[in-house]
């Protein structure tokens, strides 16, 4: 006896073909000009701002997508490996019954049907037919008429005759299978036919035919699909739990490092992370404390050096720490000498501590008048102050500001003056003396001490122009009070002449008495400000 045929000669026949014809309807886009199409504004903008809505995506969601989507992956790539063997395991399971069936029941039938005994054939069949799996049974002519069956044969007389059947299986003793779908008689399924010629001594009586349902098949395929898409769910589901958990537990930290840098950059640098982590987040924050560590230092010595120096000279020096050396450069300023009129006086009837402690105040409000009028303090020396405006940040209207912080000093000294008098202390007078013009800017000294200040025949006048004036009063010189941004905006009276060494020409001076209405407005928004923030601190006499 032979053995059963492979599965790769199978012919898809019978009511309803396997095989089907699609026609799509082509399209054809013709570009005219050069050749090359434009993308509508309107899909740029669409896909432009869905970028941006993906980069704004929160991690955790992220990472969620990210992992729901490999593990949705994963389970249909096993589902269809699953489903594929199974199918495969029951196809060959149905191959394997339906070659064996179809055989023995041609070996039942050679002697029947060489002895056209029907009665035998029809026993044959319908025994055989019993089986649950097998839809019908049929003994077949060499002309194709069914001498015998039991159960669904296919429809279609003509492809059963013996030359479809020669031209199929050939003249080798073999079996032969092919699909098809019933019309009538029962439900629409699949149905897998095997046929087997009835051979005796190389002599072909016939053929016999077992039609096998693959509902079965197709049911455990329905049941092993429904298994894997429910399991798929559930995998679906507690990935998205389970990636977002991770993925808020692993954006957390990073979350944390947003916020502290936003602190950071507000000022805020004792912000510390007290985690004790040992991944590469722990280092991160180890790394985030010890940067926050060292800007706060650096904000601390910042602070620290502004007390000695002018907070843009601090800057400066921060700024470039491996550069720092004797330089200096020549620019366009104004230089304010102050000093108290009759110290030596006041230090004699006074305690030190008391003397240092109004020293303070008076430098404190210079400082103020100083800063609001963006000038630097370059030195505090003894009983008066040198201020500088102009430097080191460039001021287009540096002498303005100058006579302005003049104007403004001397009202809070008089302020100053109705406290104290009103304390049974003696009243202080300050005078003030103004130049502008061009000075040599820069750190001065030696390499190992130095400090930024301004030197020139300009800071000498002023020095001189404070040394000539009375208690109360402002000199500047006329060259100063000539300049358009002066003039305009300061009312002055000529004062007196003064020779400087060096000078034939005597220097004219003039003394100033207020700015103008629209400017005075100015002074008095400025004093009712450090009012309200430096007059209202407590203060020791």
């Amino acid at each position: 006896m032979n053995q059963p045929a492979p599965d790769n000669r199978n012919t898809s026949m019978g009511g309803n073909p396997t095989g089907t014809i699609k026609r799509e309807r082509s399209m054809v886009v013709i570009n005219k000009g050069n050749g090359r199409q434009k993308s509508h504004p309107r899909t740029a903008t669409v896909w432009t701002r869905l970028c941006e809505k993906i980069q704004s995506t929160p991690l955790a969601y992220k990472l969620s997508f990210f992992i729901t989507a490999l593990v949705v992956s994963c389970m249909m790539l096993l589902g269809i490996i699953i489903v594929g063997q199974q199918t495969g395991q029951l196809r060959e399971q149905i191959g394997e019954q339906g070659h064996t069936l179809v055989q023995l029941m041609a070996q039942s039938a050679r002697e029947p049907l060489l002895a056209d005994d029907k009665l035998a054939l029809d026993t044959i069949t319908g025994s055989f037919s019993n089986n649950g799996s097998v839809l019908g049974t049929a003994i077949v002519a060499l002309n194709g008429d069914i001498i015998s069956k039991a159960g669904v044969l296919h429809e279609e007389r003509n492809l059963l005759t013996h030359k479809f059947i020669k031209n199929v299986v050939g003249e080798s003793d073999t079996t032969i299978t092919w699909k098809w779908q019933p019309l009538t008689g029962l439900r629409k399924q699949n149905v897998m036919s095997f046929i087997q010629p009835v051979t005796f001594q190389s002599i072909t009586a016939g053929y016999a035919l077992v039609s096998f349902s693959q509902s079965g098949m197709e049911q455990s395929t329905r049941q092993a699909v429904q298994a894997i898409s429910g399991a798929t769910l559930l995998m679906i589901a507690l990935s998205i739990g389970m990636s977002f958990v991770l993925g808020r537990r692993i954006t957390q930290p990073i979350d944390k490092l947003v916020e502290a840098s936003r602190a950071i950059g507000n000022g805020e640098y004792t912000i510390r992370f007290k985690d004790r982590r040992k991944d590469e987040l722990g280092l991160l924050m180890q790394a985030f404390n010890e940067m926050a560590e060292g800007m706060l230092e650096k904000s601390q010595v910042k602070n620290a050096l502004s007390r000695y120096v002018s907070p843009g000279v601090a800057r400066q020096i921060l700024s470039n720490l491996d550069n720092v050396g004797l330089s200096g450069k020549q620019i366009e300023g104004s230089v304010l000498f102050a000093d108290i009129t009759g110290f030596t006086q006041i230090s004699e009837q006074i305690e030190p501590k008391a003397l240092v402690d109004m020293l303070n105040r008076y430098f404190t409000l210079m400082t103020c008048a100083c800063s609001i009028n963006h000038g630097i303090v370059d030195k505090y020396m003894g009983d008066g102050a040198m201020l500088v405006f102009g430097a080191p940040e460039a001021d287009a209207d540096h002498a303005f500001h100058a006579v302005s912080c003049a104007l403004l000093i001397q009202r809070l000294v008089a302020q100053e003056n109705l406290q104290r008098e009103a304390q049974g202390l003696m009243p202080v007078n300050l005078r003030i003396g103004i130049n502008t013009g061009s000075m040599l800017a820069g750190n001065m000294g030696s390499c190992d001490r130095m400090e930024y200040t301004v030197v020139g025949d300009t800071v000498n006048l002023a020095s001189r122009l404070c040394g000539i004036t009375n208690g109360g009063q402002i000199v500047i010189s006329r060259e100063m009070y000539m300049r358009a941004d002066i003039n305009n905006r300061v009312l002055a009276g000529e004062y007196q002449s003064i020779r400087l060494r060096g000078i034939s020409k005597p220097v004219s001076t003039y003394l100033v008495e207020h700015l103008t209405a629209d400017y005075q407005e100015l002074v008095d928004r400025q004093f009712e400000e450090i009012t309200r923030s430096e007059m209202d601190e407590p203060h020791e006499a």
